[in-house]
């Protein structure tokens, strides 16, 4: 019995001394451990002020790769429109029910275009205007501004008066649409506009604070090089043709081979459409839209002073 009791008493001494050393082994990996993740959480701090550092330089150089990217878009657009025939219909003053007659015409040739609108008349005519705008932007087509009012005396009077209109119908056709156009034409283009602000505003000074700011708010103004002259009755169906073709003719000769034709909502211009685009067309000529920095030639408004 004594060999026994000793025999236990030394099995349980054995079993204390291994427990302990478990024990032990156990406190020294959890301390390892601690400090391991102490080491780590340090590593952490020190890489989360490295990023925080690093960060803006990420989006700087993020924001310069797409500017550049932009700029060698605009790069190639250059000289594909010194190889490539294109022509850019335009339409101007809409939208009315002519509008949607325009565009049936261009839906069922397949072509896109560029609609510089006025806001007083989308208010004036009625539903088939605001259908229009709606068909225009649904349809991939390009949804320009003009003005709100067309009214030379009115908007050209002052800086302040022409974003007071502007700031008007780019909120309308927000509105309408939850699109944000950044494509402008003056009303009767830029050589008029200058006139204007010197004879309504008494400065062309005016013209220029105008200009540069709406390139440093994002916006391209562009102008047209080819006029049909649609804007006055007189000028009828036949000559609105001819104009729009032997213009766009004339541009196969130029260093930029892009025709921006210059048209209007009238009716008129409806009749004379499909003949246009047939024209142009036997031409060699593509159809295109305008886009902000994908067609760069002297039609793109300069904002410095000559």
């Amino acid at each position: 019995m004594r060999f026994l009791s000793l025999l236990v008493t030394f099995s349980a001494i054995i079993i204390s001394i291994f427990l302990g050393f478990a024990t032990y082994n156990d406190s020294k990996d959890i301390e390892r451990y601690e400090q391991e993740i102490d080491i780590y959480l340090q590593q952490q701090q020190t890489y989360q002020a490295e990023i925080d550092v690093l960060s803006p330089q990420i989006e700087a150089a993020i924001a310069e790769k797409t500017e550049l990217q932009e700029d060698i878009a605009a790069i190639k657009k250059k000289i594909i429109y010194k190889t490539k025939p294109t022509a850019f219909l335009t339409f101007d003053d809409g939208t009315s029910y002519n509008t949607l007659k325009i565009l049936d015409i261009l839906k069922e040739n397949n072509i896109k275009a560029t609609f510089f609108v006025v806001g007083t008349q989308i208010e004036n005519g009625g539903s088939a205007s605001r259908e229009a705008i709606q068909r225009i932007v649904a349809e991939g087509h390009v949804l320009a501004i003009h003005a709100y009012e067309h009214e030379y005396s009115k908007i050209y009077a002052s800086a302040e008066a022409y974003f007071e209109d502007f700031n008007k119908i780019a909120t309308m056709l927000y509105d309408m649409t939850g699109y944000k156009p950044n494509i402008v034409r003056f009303p009767s283009g830029t050589a008029s506009a200058r006139s204007f602000c010197g004879k309504y505003g008494g400065s062309t000074d005016i013209y220029y604070d105008i200009i540069s700011k709406l390139y440093a708010d994002g916006y391209t103004v562009i102008d047209w090089n080819v006029d049909t002259v649609d804007y006055t009755k007189s000028t009828g169906v036949d000559k609105i043709v001819e104009n729009a073709v032997s213009g766009a003719k004339t541009r196969l000769s130029r260093e930029y081979k892009a025709a921006v034709i210059l048209m209007h909502d009238t009716a008129d211009t409806v009749a004379a459409l499909q003949r246009v685009i047939d024209g142009v067309e036997d031409l060699g000529m593509d159809f295109e839209v305008l886009v902000q920095g994908g067609y760069i030639t002297r039609q793109i408004a300069e904002t410095e002073k000559p």
